[in-house]
């Protein structure tokens, strides 16, 4: 046996988990091919005649604008819906609470052969269709850390080192992690509200204020499970010579959390005033359209603070 939980899981893990990924992979890669063709057709549109050009705010022109959205959506609400749903049914169990529900299904065992599967395909690609070409370096970073931290996970082979012997916390610690995917799901709905709204709207005030709290909510979230959850168990990963995984895990949470509050700090930096109140968006030029997506301007809304 290696004691190595990364390597245990991709010898031991019966090519459950490299199946799926393999799976899903093909799936997002589909996704991306469906952006990128309205993308062309869309700009070859605008230069046949630049004088008609489709409307900005249609499915079309979004799509064009940003195509990997539509992975990156499935994505943050497949995941959401997962890893939520596994915790309410879970803690709804009252005092007698049991990871395996009346109707047998393992809820764990669900989060590791469907939820990371989905995760760790979209990671990956995301990085080759977005971090790559857009060298978009922080969202890149993000997406390898997910990846290194929660791929002990995918197997209890490899989950019963990364956990130093306790299996069932080590993937409850990946599950409510990924709760944090919930504001990212919102993000992408804010964003379309960003590029269809004409006039202020009380909803748009209200999805901003929840993104801006979620991403506080995130800090919080990862803080909380440093000091109180993986901080106290130092001596169970020593006695279990595994302070590489507790190093790996130390490290992901701390990076995750930081960079949740650099992207706070960006959403709310022009101004608390700008979280209620819609500001129409500009429209880009067809130049600017095709260079692509920008993350960080995503967070920000690409708004300016009102001087």
């Amino acid at each position: 046996m290696s004691n190595n939980p990364w390597v245990e899981c991709f010898v031991k893990g019966e090519w459950i988990f490299e199946t799926r990924f393999l799976i899903y992979s093909l799936g997002y890669c589909l996704l991306a091919y469906i952006g990128n063709t309205c993308q062309k057709s869309y700009f070859a549109e605008i230069k046949k005649d630049p004088k008609n050009a489709p409307d900005h705010r249609s499915f079309k022109a979004m799509i064009a604008s940003r195509p990997t959205v539509i992975a990156a959506t499935v994505h943050s609400v497949a995941t959401s819906i997962i890893s939520c749903g596994i915790l309410i049914t879970y803690y709804m169990q009252g005092t007698n609470k049991s990871w395996t529900t009346p109707g047998g299904i393992n809820l764990l065992e669900v989060w590791q052969t469907v939820g990371l599967p989905i995760s760790i395909s979209y990671f990956l690609t995301d990085c080759y269709f977005y971090c790559l070409p857009r060298k978009d370096g922080l969202i890149f970073v993000h997406h390898i850390i997910m990846c290194l931290c929660h791929y002990p996970v995918v197997h209890n082979s490899g989950a019963v080192l990364s956990g130093a012997g306790n299996i069932e916390w080590v993937i409850w610690l990946s599950i409510i992690g990924y709760t944090s995917e919930v504001s990212t799901a919102v993000m992408n709905y804010r964003w379309y509200l960003i590029n269809t709204l004409e006039e202020n709207w009380i909803g748009f005030g209200i999805t901003n204020t929840f993104v801006a709290a979620s991403w506080a909510g995130r800090v919080v979230m990862f803080t909380y499970l440093l000091i109180m959850q993986i901080f106290p168990r130092k001596a169970e990963y020593v006695e279990q010579n595994q302070m590489l995984s507790y190093r790996v895990m130390v490290f992901g949470h701390a990076a995750i959390g930081m960079l949740s509050l650099h992207w706070c700090v960006v959403m709310l930096k022009p101004g608390f005033k700008n979280l209620f109140v819609f500001k129409k968006k500009k429209v880009k030029p067809i130049e600017e359209m095709t260079a692509g997506f920008s993350f960080a301007e995503e967070v920000s809304g690409g708004n300016k603070k009102e001087e």
